[in-house]
């Protein structure tokens, strides 16, 4: 039963990860660093957040701290054991939620990588992530949430994917795709 459980949370994590990587791919260099209509992240600030969310992640299987909690210890309870799994059934966050200090996107890095760069750097830390994720022992490695609480490995992996994939499509809604689609001739 756990082996096809990760089976499956690791395929979910395949299809998010590669839908991020097209709508990023799809980001004409123009629009790099441009913030969304509204004054949401520019897609350089969005690879750093979701990069930084599975670096979190890695360094959760290491035994390095993870997220401090922003609510009370019996939400984050209720949360994670409630909420969670409605979310990843839905596979939808909720509008302006605030994102955590620990993966803000850092200014000076995004303004500075490539386009290129940083979905390599996405990809790589992301898949290092999920290996980890799927090779700890769920007995000693916890990874903390600041909304959620305490996750184990699949769960915080399952939370990684559901989040990779709300930016993808966060990126997707700007429409950076159609726009380097050719225009037919009338």
């Amino acid at each position: 039963m756990s082996h096809r459980r990760w089976s499956r949370a690791l395929a979910e994590h395949e299809r998010a990860l590669d839908a991020i990587a097209r709508e990023l791919t799809s980001v004409p260099p123009t629009y790099w660093h441009r913030a969304s209509r509204g004054g949401g992240w520019s897609p350089a600030l969005i690879a750093d957040h979701v990069r930084r969310a599975y670096a979190l992640g890695l360094e959760a299987t290491r035994g390095a701290p993870t997220m401090r909690l922003l609510v009370p210890p019996a939400a984050a309870w209720l949360s994670g054991h409630v909420l969670l799994p409605v979310l990843l059934a839905m596979g939808r966050f909720p509008k302006g939620a605030e994102s955590p200090d620990e993966v803000r996107p850092d200014d000076a890095i995004a303004s500075r990588t490539r386009p290129d760069r940083a979905i390599a750097t996405l990809r790589d830390t992301a898949s290092a992530a999920a290996t980890a994720l799927r090779d700890a022992d769920p007995a000693r490695v916890r990874v903390t949430h600041a909304y959620f609480g305490t996750l184990s490995p699949r769960m915080a992996l399952r939370l990684l994917s559901a989040h990779t994939l709300h930016h993808a499509r966060q990126l997707d809604a700007h429409g950076y795709a159609r726009q380097l689609r050719p225009v037919s001739p009338p």
